[in-house]
């Protein structure tokens, strides 16, 4: 099987690094050319929990030079979605098929609007940062669930799960409910990562005062009104026990939006509180917790070069 990565991210190149080292064929996709330069000459330096070394991988900047893959998997941040569609058609075979492991909601949709019946979807906690060009640090082990939207279990389900046992990353299971592991994770993420980038604090951290738990709390509560009125079944019974545990369990991550912020770069806002704001709205739902974490983002962003240090 021919793998295609599209997005050499910290998430990407971890998942690349560890399927090359599995022995799979895999190329990872890159439009950052200074990033395909460096893994280019000097290789793919990854390190932490997986071990400390350097991979030879294979990364262009042309999807061309990756046709015919037989899976593509999409990494990009969620903001980059319609952008890698075009990138993802120059990469697939004719019968492969596209997996997106991406946080927040609406990619699926948009690849399966490209790509009609050939778009798995799931996601990991397997844990990564960038800590330099060509240079990741593998954060941690987890679990990736993935699935087809309509619950089936096809032939390319299991190739898939196959192939994604191979990276020794974690357990991996094949569901019936990706869209509900989709949206599980969601809201993990709408509960964690704002609070924790706004008061720039470590995970463990976001619940270790009474404030801080309520505040998961509100989140949590907005989010599930939004799930029960869609009518979409979570893959766990206490999704505000499941932050909770998320935070004591990545205790001392910075997770992916901090990272993003630390380093000046565009948050997946967008696509995790303002997108279930919303949609609440959609819905005839108040949701002024996650509306008001979604302005404080974007302001965040937009007063970087402001900011008082």
């Amino acid at each position: 099987m021919r793998i295609a990565i599209v997005g050499a991210g910290a998430l990407g190149s971890v998942v690349g690094g560890l399927l090359i080292e599995a022995g799979l064929d895999t190329i990872l996709i890159e439009r950052n050319p200074q990033e395909v330069r460096v893994v280019a000459e000097n290789g793919l330096h990854l390190e932490g929990v997986s071990g400390d070394r350097v991979i030879r991988a294979r990364i262009v900047s042309d999807p061309s030079e990756a046709a015919g893959a037989d899976l593509v998997l999409v990494i990009v941040k969620s903001y980059d979605t319609r952008a890698a569609v075009d990138t993802v058609k120059q990469a697939i075979s004719s019968d492969g098929a596209v997996l997106t492991l991406q946080n927040g909601i609406g990619n699926f949709e948009t690849l399966n609007e490209a790509f009609p019946g050939r778009v798995l979807l799931g996601t990991t906690t397997v844990g990564a940062m960038t800590l330099g060009p060509g240079h990741f640090r593998h954060t941690g082990f987890g679990q990736t669930h993935f699935g087809e939207s309509d619950g089936r279990i096809l032939d390319r389900t299991l190739i898939v799960a196959e192939m994604l046992e191979k990276m020794n990353a974690g357990p991996v299971h094949i569901v019936d409910n990706a869209v509900g592991c989709v949206w599980s994770k969601l809201i993990i993420n709408a509960a964690i990562n704002a609070p924790a980038t706004l008061l720039r604090v470590r995970n463990g951290d976001l619940p270790t005062g009474e404030s801080g738990k309520r505040l998961i709390h509100e989140i949590v509560e907005e989010c599930v009104s939004i799930v029960r009125a869609k009518g979409i079944e979570l893959i766990f019974d206490d999704p505000e026990e499941r932050v909770l545990a998320v935070c004591e369990g990545t205790a001392p991550n910075l997770n992916s939006m901090f990272q993003d912020v630390l380093a000046g770069r565009k948050t997946e806002i967008d696509y995790i509180n303002n997108a279930l704001a919303a949609e609440a709205e959609r819905l005839g739902i108040d949701a002024p917790v996650n509306r008001t974490l979604g302005l404080l983002i974007k302001s965040l962003e937009a007063t970087a070069e402001c900011r008082v240090e």
